[in-house]
């Protein structure tokens, strides 16, 4: 294990003590509106829980485990509310670098109806934000490009995100010194599939800004806010080649602060 980083300058790294937990409290909404034809859908998503994140192994590919020991999910609009009791107490396997790019996600004991594996574990992927690689001085700055696959309902879309993250002067939290990191950045979708025999595109763009504080003594995060805002089309096209294109506007605000 590579000793811990100060705040004069030095690199930053994930490395908190071997077993040692950590919780936090998240808070998450996603609000999606769509335009079909006259009709403008929209319904809002809640998601509010505590996990437990602990470092099971040190090294350069780190180990977590992140378990949800609360989780309630509300939604306003055209769907219901989900059943989350399967979720509480699942668990994400993460593999991730010292500078928290995530290398692989595992998730365990998911067994509610309409909630999948595969959302809580990108839910997982994204929940350490990202380090940087060099000097963690007041005014460095760092750029990361984030490449993500989904597939849903047979469509495969590519979304890539370009951060640029800049430290701010130090700053302290419930007493503790930490490392105030901001950034902003964009976000473009592109995607194609087969959906009950029509061709379907999509294509969308987007910004993204937030902000995290880095503990330097215990090594992990303290508090993570972001918002994404995404526009984007699907378009379908029938066999007999009519098309109906679908805009949707996506805005998400996820806030993650660490319980002492």
């Amino acid at each position: 294990m590579t000793a811990p980083a100060t705040i004069d300058g030095q690199s930053l790294d994930y490395g908190p003590t071997q077993g040692e937990s950590f919780r936090y409290r998240t808070r998450n909404q996603l609000t999606v509106t769509q335009q079909i034809l006259e009709s403008e859908n929209f319904y809002t998503l809640r998601a509010d829980g505590v996990v437990r994140l602990t470092l099971m192994n040190p090294g350069q590919r780190l180990l977590w485990r992140l378990g949800y020991e609360e989780l309630n999910l509300r939604i306003e609009g055209a769907f219901p509310s989900p059943r989350v009791e399967g979720l509480r107490g699942t668990v994400v396997t993460l593999a991730t670098t010292p500078q928290g790019e995530v290398l692989d996600a595992l998730a365990s004991g998911v067994t509610s109806p309409g909630i999948g594996g595969q959302y809580v574990e990108r839910a997982a992927a994204a929940f350490l934000p990202r380090l940087p690689e060099g000097s963690a001085a007041p005014g460095a700055a760092w750029t990361d490009t984030l490449l993500v696959t989904e597939v849903l309902q047979g469509v495969t879309a590519q979304v890539t995100t370009i951060l640029r993250y800049t430290v701010a002067d130090t700053s302290a939290l419930a007493g503790r010194a930490v490392v105030p990191v901001e950034y902003t950045g964009t976000i473009s979708v592109t995607g194609s599939g087969v959906i009950e025999g029509s061709r379907v595109e999509v294509q969308g763009s987007g910004r993204v800004s937030g902000h995290y504080l880095f503990d330097p003594g215990d090594r992990v995060f303290d508090l993570h806010e972001q918002e994404q805002v995404l526009e984007s089309t699907l378009t379908l096209m029938s066999p007999d080649q009519r098309t109906v294109g679908i805009p949707s506007r996506q805005v998400l605000q996820a806030r993650s602060e660490r319980l002492f």
